[in-house]
């Protein structure tokens, strides 16, 4: 019985196997995140009903209300209140898309896991274990153990590179998600510097806000992005990844800093430049964090590299 075919395939059942267990805790994770997202779902709702109402109290009569408007208070009270549910309306529209995605991601992760058959899956590793173990005892026993632990080391390497380019890929699609959004926001703060100096209109105010609406969509796409590279750092945490520390708090749910900032028409040149620097900086984030994961990636391969050559002057010693 040959030595390398044993090797595949217990190799194909490994990884398989690691898949599975990487789906297992997918699931639980996205499970998590959509109880989350649920919940702020009912607090947006709730805080929006509640603005709403204020507003509806500002905007009726009461003596209260009457002295407002005498003192100049009235408009700027409507506005603020206003501003503050526009918010918490996109707020609660990015929470709904969001629930949406990740409950996609959630359906196509079950539908990979229905896939996969842990019980055969164990079984057929432990015979490939079994006809190993028979194999060394007949060549050379001796060198069963060290053969054992170079081939375990090999398959724990090959595991995380696969998992560190499905970071890769994730960070990528999410970098380009940012630069659409960075792109349409440049396009907003240029027809809101042009509103500005025109003195407004109609025409440069639909174009302004057509391009916000844009911003606004292009702002879900990177959100549910980055979600998703985060998703994959932390498969990555969970394995044996020994100098690699990847901090993803600082990029992840970026949206609201976009939705707090974005209103007060008359200061909306400002308030998008400071959305553009949130967007400038999570960009920043996430190209250091694909710059970490292909450091790691070269000190894996190299490492990779030097137990295959081990491994391969024992099986030469072997035959």
């Amino acid at each position: 019985m040959d030595w390398e075919r044993l090797q595949v395939e217990q190799e194909s059942i490994y990884l398989q196997l690691k898949k599975l267990e990487k789906l297992k805790a997918k699931e639980k994770t996205l499970t998590d995140q959509i109880v989350k997202i649920e919940r702020e779902i009912i607090e947006y709702t709730e805080q929006l009903q509640s603005k709403k109402e204020k507003l509806q109290h500002l905007d009726s009569f009461s003596f209260i209300n009457l002295y407002r408007n005498w003192t100049g208070k009235q408009d700027e009270l409507l506005e603020e209140e206003s501003d503050k549910a526009a918010a918490l309306e996109l707020k609660l529209n990015e929470a709904k898309l969001m629930n949406q995605d990740l409950s996609n991601d959630l359906e196509y992760t079950k539908q990979e896991l229905s896939q996969l058959n842990e019980q055969k899956l164990k079984q057929q590793l432990e015979m490939v274990i079994i006809k190993k173990e028979l194999w060394l005892k007949e060549n050379q026993p001796e060198k069963a153990f060290e053969l054992q632990g170079l081939m375990d080391a090999e398959l724990n390497c090959r595991n995380l590179l696969i998992e560190i380019e499905e970071a890769k890929s994730a960070g990528e699609i999410a970098l380009n998600k940012l630069y659409n959004a960075q792109d349409s926001l440049n396009s907003a703060s240029s027809y809101s510097t042009w509103d500005t100096f025109f003195g407004g209109g109609f025409i440069a105010t639909h174009l302004k806000h057509e391009k916000l609406d844009e911003s606004e969509n292009n702002i879900h796409h990177a959100q549910i992005a980055l979600q998703r590279f985060k998703n994959e750092l932390l498969d990555i945490e969970q394995l044996d990844a020994k100098n690699l520390q990847v901090n993803t708090d600082g990029f992840v749910k970026f949206a609201d800093y976009f939705f707090d900032d974005i209103f007060s028409a008359w200061s909306i040149h400002s308030k998008i430049s400071t959305s553009k620097d949130q967007i400038t900086r999570v960009i920043g984030d996430v190209r250091n964090t694909l710059m970490k994961l292909k450091e790691k990636q070269e000190i894996i391969e190299k490492e990779q590299s030097a137990i295959k050559a081990k491994k391969d002057e024992i099986l030469h010693i072997i035959k």
